[in-house]
């Protein structure tokens, strides 16, 4: 598993060893915006299983998402099924092989059968859940986009999260339709389908009408691809059928070429440089270091903590908006995935909860790896369940001198609560109550789909603790001396040595969660509480990434 980078992408190389190298590879072709973030872990353990069966194994990042640089104003229809053609011709030169396969999942599969159609040595293609027809998808991220308030561009353009789709993108990918693909009969096809569909089944025909040697399997034991990320913890992506099938139904023999080692990755974003760092035990920790270009750097490093069980670059590429603009203000930043998570690995390769899993070590490990580099001051910062973690390092690590905490969903989490009742740890019985609607929770609870008693045990955590929260503060107005918590507490010990700051989404959990252990209108000293308006949860608007960066760059450098 080796980082790599070409034509401004970024990517991981997998290799075989030289005994039993065969002469084919397999490229993998992401989805995009929320199929990229569940798809990514399933799609590193497939490239584990496919390089140790002997295939070289190469996925990698669109321009425009995950670490990759950005489009810059070019087409994306256009720069995406490129990026694909160079990533072909790269496997096939460094990986030594003569034939690719190509696996895409989702919009990823529909961009591997229009680039399959181009070319010769495309010996086989995976479908995982494809998109069919352009027009459908642009439907789908059209209503996503009003769900979610963020209002369509104008013209025909398209905005959602991490995509900036032009017109002429929008109409090219609207174009778009599998049972219109002519590919090579040499190619055999696996599509393996969440449901059958009248169109699946005529792209099925239009295909074998070509001789095209095409088989269809259902999804089974393949959901962990498309499964929430934040339930990384659950069980993983079947991928042994992925590489039973490509055993079974294409021929290859023994590499003939000898693979070349590829240069050191590196990329060169507007204003900084990003190079890929291996780093705890056994190298098994993985980040991405992002280091201004051309002007003075500061001493100090920021650390960047994954979000949910998201890869490094985060949702809507968060983090690596954040560690673009860090480069531009003069700070430099490591961008990490915590174990079993993203790109680094847990013993045994197992994957991990993002609440209960301890991260001290991985955050102590990037600050040991940063410290060899040269750094000798430390900013940590954490989005959400990144927020909690980054808060915990911060207590055992003195070598944190600032501390960010974005929407920080709690000080503790309870071990044993279901993540998917988590924000009624938070919440007020009956405001969940009239947030959902009485006889909706009525109807959920006749179906056995409320989660009653992990409800109830949540609500008895919650009213615990408000009770003792107000038993405390009706002690000291009595002149009684007591423990003002454990968040207020921890964080006057931490103002002896950090400099904290709270970014809080106006209406946010977050904000209850601090009055809650500060009060109202009160702050540990060393503390400062930023409440933004028109911030969501996940920091996914760009001009709400850039507001929460220049807060962040604000703060670090009034401290220094």
């Amino acid at each position: 598993m080796r980082p790599v980078s070409f034509a401004g992408c970024f990517g991981w190389l997998h290799m075989p060893g030289a005994n039993g190298r065969k002469n084919i590879g397999v490229l993998l072709c992401p989805g995009l915006i929320h199929d990229a973030m569940t798809g990514h872990r399933s799609f590193r353990l497939l490239s584990n299983a496919l390089a140790q069966a002997g295939y070289p194994t190469l996925r990698f990042d669109y321009p425009g998402t995950g670490d990759s640089t950005e489009v810059d104003g070019a087409e994306h229809w256009v720069v995406w099924r490129q990026s694909i053609h160079s990533a072909a011709d790269w496997l096939l030169q460094h990986g030594g092989v003569e034939g690719v396969v190509i696996c895409g999942l989702r919009f990823g599969a529909t961009l591997a059968a229009v680039v399959a159609e181009q070319r010769s040595d495309v010996v086989g293609l995976i479908l995982l859940a494809p998109v069919l027809r352009g027009r459908s998808y642009i439907r789908q991220l059209a209503v996503e986009a009003k769900l979610h308030n963020k209002s369509t561009q104008v013209g025909g353009a398209l905005a959602l999260y991490e995509l900036w789709l032009s017109r002429e993108t929008v109409g090219l990918i609207n174009e778009v339709d599998l049972r219109n693909a002519t590919l090579s009969p040499a190619c055999h096809v696996i599509v393996y389908a969440q449901n059958p569909s009248p169109i699946l089944s005529e792209c099925i025909q239009s295909w074998a009408r070509c001789s095209v040697h095409v088989n269809c399997e259902d999804f089974a034991g393949l959901e962990p691809m498309l499964r929430p990320a934040h339930l990384n913890h659950e069980t993983q992506a079947n991928v042994a059928r992925i590489v039973e099938w490509l055993r079974q139904s294409i021929p290859s023999a023994s590499a003939p070429a000898r693979a070349l080692v590829p240069d050191p990755a590196e990329l060169r974003p507007a204003g900084c440089i990003e190079t890929p760092l291996r780093f705890g035990t056994d190298g098994g920790l993985f980040g991405m270091l992002c280091r201004p270009l051309g002007r003075t750097e500061a001493d100090l490093a920021v650390v960047i903590g994954n979000s949910s069980g998201d890869p490094h670059p985060g949702f809507a590429r968060v983090t690596v908006d954040l560690s673009r603009r860090l480069a531009s203000a003069g700070f430099a930043s490591l961008r990490i995935d915590f174990a079993g998570l993203g790109d680094s690995v847990a013993p045994e390769d197992a994957a991990s909860h993002i609440y209960e899993t301890n991260r001290v070590a991985d955050f102590q490990a990037a600050i040991d790896a940063l410290e060899r580099l040269g750094y000798r001051r430390f900013a940590i910062e954490g989005l959400c369940s990144g927020a909690l973690h980054a808060f915990h390092a911060t207590l055992v690590d003195a070598r944190v001198g600032y501390l960010v905490l974005v929407n920080l969903p709690f000080f503790e989490y309870p071990t044993g609560t279901k993540i998917e009742y988590s924000n009624s740890l938070v919440e007020n019985p009956m405001r969940a109550v009239q947030r959902v609607g009485l006889t909706e929770v009525w109807r959920r609870f006749l179906q056995g789909k409320l989660g009653l008693r992990f409800r109830l045990a949540n609500q008895v955590v919650w009213l615990t603790r408000k009770s003792m929260a107000e038993a405390r503060q009706f002690a000291a107005s009595l002149g009684f001396k007591v423990s003002s918590g454990f968040a207020w507490d921890r964080m006057m010990r931490l103002s002896e040595r950090t400099r904290t700051i709270f970014v809080v989404a106006e209406g946010d959990s977050s904000a209850k969660v601090l009055a809650d252990a500060f009060g109202i209108n009160r702050v540990p000293r060393g503390s400062t509480v930023r409440v933004i308006s028109g911030l969501d949860h996940s920091v996914t608007g760009r001009e709400m990434q850039r507001v929460v960066a220049e807060e962040i760059i604000s703060f670090l450098g009034a401290n220094p």
